[in-house]
C-alpha cells in the first residue's frame, strides 16, 4: 500500500513564514488603496457641494446661502428652541437640499457617520469679515477677486464644530459648519475625542474645495495657493485681517 506523506514541522513553519512575509507586504497596500477610496469620494463629496452652491448662487442672483450658528438637521429653529442649541433657520446644508442629491454628501468617510454626519465647513469667515461679524449675511461671487484660491468649503477639523463625543459640543450634529468666528483648518490644536487628530489620522492631509470648483488636498497652509480673503491672500490664523 502507499503511504501518503505529511508535512513535516519545518515546512509547515516555511508555509507559515511565507504568508506572513506575503500579508507583511500586502498589508500597505491594501492600506493605500483603502485611503485612495476615501480621500477619492472625499473629492467626490466637495465637488458635488461645489456644484450645488453653483446652482443655489445662478438661482438666487449670485449669491451663496448664509451663514449663522448652530443648526441641527430637519429642525427649523424657532426662538423658543434656544435651550436646544438650534438657531433660527435651515443650515447652509439645508439650504441646499434642492440641490444636492443625498445628504450623504455631506459625511466624509473617514469619519464615524453617525457622530459626525456634517464634515465639511462653509466659508463665512470672510462674510462675517465684510459685514462685521453679522450672522445670516452671505456672500456674493462679485466679492470674489481670487476664485481659484478662494477656500470655499473644505474638510472641517475644528472640534467645536462637532457634537461629543466626536468632538466637544453638547448639542446635537450642526449642519451648518463654517469657519465665520474661529479657523478649521491649519491651525494648532486640531485633536478631536478619542485621541483621533484631524483631517485625516493617517496621512494628516484635507481636502479644500475652491470657489472655482477645483479641489484638491494639502497637508499645510500654502500662502501663495490659498486664502480666506476674496481679494487679498490671509492665513486663517492671521488675527490682524480676523
Amino acid at each position: 500500500m502507499m503511504r501518503r506523506r505529511a508535512f513535516t514541522l519545518i515546512e509547515l513553519l516555511v508555509v507559515i513564514a511565507i504568508l506572513a512575509t506575503l500579508i507583511a507586504i500586502l498589508l500597505p497596500s491594501l492600506a493605500a488603496a483603502r485611503e485612495s477610496g476615501r480621500n477619492t469620494k472625499c473629492m467626490s463629496n466637495l465637488r458635488s457641494i461645489g456644484t450645488s452652491l453653483t446652482l443655489y448662487a445662478a438661482d438666487h442672483k449670485e449669491t451663496f446661502p448664509y451663514w449663522s450658528g448652530w443648526h441641527i438637521w430637519g429642525r427649523a429653529g424657532t426662538p423658543q428652541d434656544g435651550t436646544s442649541g438650534d438657531d433660527v433657520g435651515p443650515g447652509w446644508t439645508e439650504q441646499l437640499i434642492p440641490y444636492s442629491s443625498t445628504k450623504d454628501v455631506y459625511s466624509d468617510p473617514s469619519r464615524p457617520k453617525a457622530e459626525a454626519p456634517f464634515c465639511y465647513f462653509l466659508q463665512a469667515r470672510y462674510t462675517s469679515a465684510i459685514y462685521n461679524r453679522a450672522m445670516y449675511t452671505s456672500l456674493h461671487e462679485s466679492q470674489v477677486q481670487f476664485t481659484s484660491q478662494f477656500v470655499f468649503v473644505g474638510d472641517s477639523n475644528q472640534m467645536n464644530l462637532y457634537a461629543k463625543p466626536y468632538g466637544n459640543s453638547a448639542n446635537e450634529p450642526d449642519c451648518d459648519p463654517d469657519d465665520a468666528n474661529q479657523p478649521v483648518v491649519f491651525f494648532d490644536g486640531q485633536r478631536l475625542a478619542h485621541g483621533i487628530r484631524r483631517p485625516d489620522a493617517q496621512t494628516g492631509k484635507t481636502n479644500l474645495l475652491f470657489m472655482d470648483v477645483h479641489a484638491d488636498t494639502f497637508a499645510k497652509y500654502e500662502p501663495a495657493r490659498m486664502t480666506w480673503r476674496g481679494r487679498e491672500f490671509t492665513n486663517w490664523q492671521d488675527a490682524r485681517k480676523d
